[in-house]
């Protein structure tokens, strides 16, 4: 199993957008897939300059994220996400 993590802030100006975003389009963006186990959302406490936003999605194999990338459908939802947002940084994760 890998976990694919991303980080973000909203923009400013956008948080309302960005709702409407999450409970729309964006709602079911991982779990509609097969091969997806989990799917975290978090938001920082403590504020600062690290970005605020912590989305973690815990896959079977990097080939389910390797192909869920690639999907046309999920390729026009990150679009809309990224013109939401700033500061996106990602990893990919593997339990020690």
């Amino acid at each position: 199993m890998i976990t694919f993590e991303y980080r973000f802030d909203i923009l400013p100006g956008k948080a309302a957008e960005y709702d409407r975003y999450v409970k729309g389009p964006g709602q079911n963006i991982w779990t509609q897939y097969r091969g997806v186990k989990a799917v975290r959302k978090y938001k920082s406490l403590l504020g600062g300059s690290s970005p605020q936003r912590v989305v973690q999605v815990d896959l079977d194999s990097l080939a389910t994220l390797e192909r869920i990338l690639a999907d046309p459908k999920f390729r026009k939802a990150k679009e809309k996400f990224h013109g939401l947002v700033t500061h996106v940084t990602d990893s990919l994760l593997t339990s020690v």
